[in-house]
């Protein structure tokens, strides 16, 4: 017999890693997704777009890697990931937020480590991304779309803490809209093609 009711079975199968440009409402939880391994390529950051072509000289190795491997993932996993926190967000109005309703826990237990496991790849190479001026505090990067990638990275956290917090489905609604706009301006940018 399985682990698993019923009822969470039927909304992990319904779900798979959802196509590019996704609607947030195709979809629920899908079960764990494996741990991503950055692989070499020759991807280059773009430096065609001012000013990042102006702070080329900025950027080091450490931060090429950085988004290079935040872009294999963003091309492997993010859709997939974010058909899991919608499809969960859904399940949860659904269910009226009844975090009682064992079905409801059992799938926020998969979505909840799966957005651990991508926001644990992803946080050192957005710090790596993401830098901070002294004295003025000012918040750059020195890479096209680095920043969105540390936004990115903020938003899961956040989904994922907000789900373990067992909030309404509304309140988490904010992070993952949110990141869908991330996702979308790092897709429609066109910068991790290629990773």
């Amino acid at each position: 017999m399985s682990r698993w009711p019923a009822a969470v079975l039927a909304v992990l199968c319904m779900a798979g890693a959802a196509p590019a440009g996704a609607q947030p409402d195709e979809g629920a939880a899908a079960p764990t997704m494996p741990a991503f391994v950055p692989h070499p390529s020759d991807w280059t950051p773009d430096y065609t777009v001012w000013p990042y072509n102006l702070w080329q000289n900025r950027v080091t190795p450490e931060q090429v890697t950085a988004q290079r491997e935040s872009c294999q993932w963003f091309n492997a996993q993010y859709d997939e990931l974010m058909t899991q926190a919608f499809g969960f967000q859904r399940f949860l109005g659904d269910r009226r937020d009844d975090w009682t309703d064992p079905a409801v826990r059992a799938t926020a237990d998969v979505v909840v480590a799966n957005l651990n496991q991508s926001a644990a790849f992803l946080q050192p190479r957005a710090d790596t991304l993401f830098i901070v001026n002294y004295p003025d505090q000012s918040e750059y990067s020195p890479l096209f779309h680095g920043d969105s990638i540390y936004r990115l990275w903020y938003q899961l956290t956040q989904i994922s803490d907000k789900i373990s917090r067992e909030v309404p489905a509304g309140q988490i609604n904010a992070n993952t809209a949110t990141a869908n706009v991330y996702g979308t301006v790092i897709r429609d940018s066109g910068v991790c093609a290629g990773a």
